[in-house]
């Protein structure tokens, strides 16, 4: 299953894809969460900044005071404290604020299932203004259950770089989920690589409302601060 893309906030997806030589970035808006389809269930709509695959910056329009920035392949959490933005290094942020940092990253961009097959091409969607085609992405847990997802795929190259830029943060983040399986992200990222698709809907818990493929000003992706080392809580506390 494709994480609680948020990781029920992400999912995130993941190699560096390469889409071609005019990656120029763009801005989008993506809505996750349990399940779509029901007004009742808990979703988060997030604003998605890529300046290609390796600069890439995430804001939830509801939650923590913050947002999540990966550049030089490292992943930081930015959140205001007291009024002082601060900046940490994600992974320790999350080994020492889980909540807080699970918050920021984005969910649907990281799998939490083996890839086992994609079969397809079914019907054409439109999604946000894109023609797309149904898949079925079938995978299996740790625990050996199987779960099929309709994908909705597109070889539209603006979507491929979102894609792109999604599955490469995927990848950078699910470092700091030690539950998740980082290999499960590759095996899915090769194979739309292989097919030249990005994502336009994964079953009711993915879908892109918005992108825009005007490139964000380069400070948008520059860090406010140097980022700050945390304290060992755990020694503190005697653990």
């Amino acid at each position: 299953m494709l994480t609680r893309l948020y990781l029920s906030f992400l999912v995130a997806v993941v190699a560096l894809l390469v889409v071609g030589a005019a990656q120029a970035g763009g801005s989008a808006s993506i809505v996750a969460g349990d399940n779509l389809d029901d007004p009742g269930a808990q979703s988060v709509r997030s604003r998605i900044e890529f300046d290609t695959a390796t600069r890439v910056r995430v804001q939830a329009d509801r939650g923590v005071d913050g947002y999540l920035l990966v550049r030089d392949a490292a992943a930081y959490a930015v959140a205001n404290v007291n009024g002082q933005t601060l900046v940490f290094d994600y992974a320790q942020t999350m080994a020492q604020f889980g909540g807080m940092a699970r918050s920021l990253a984005p969910r649907g961009l990281v799998t939490d299932g083996r890839f086992v097959n994609l079969t397809g091409p079914g019907r054409i969607e439109t999604i946000a203004g894109f023609s797309g085609r149904v898949w079925l992405l079938t995978t299996v847990d740790k625990a050996g259950r199987e779960r099929q997802d309709e994908l909705v795929l597109t070889r539209d190259p603006r979507v491929r770089e979102l894609t792109d830029a999604l599955l490469a943060t995927g990848r950078i983040v699910a470092r700091a989920f030690p539950e998740l399986d980082a290999e499960a992200n590759e095996q899915l990222a090769t194979e739309l690589r292989n097919r030249g698709t990005g994502l336009l809907r994964i079953g009711n818990s993915f879908l892109l409302e918005r992108l825009d493929p005007a490139t964000p000003a380069a400070a948008r992706f520059m860090l406010p601060s140097e980022p700050m080392v945390l304290p060992d809580l755990g020694g503190l506390l005697g653990r």
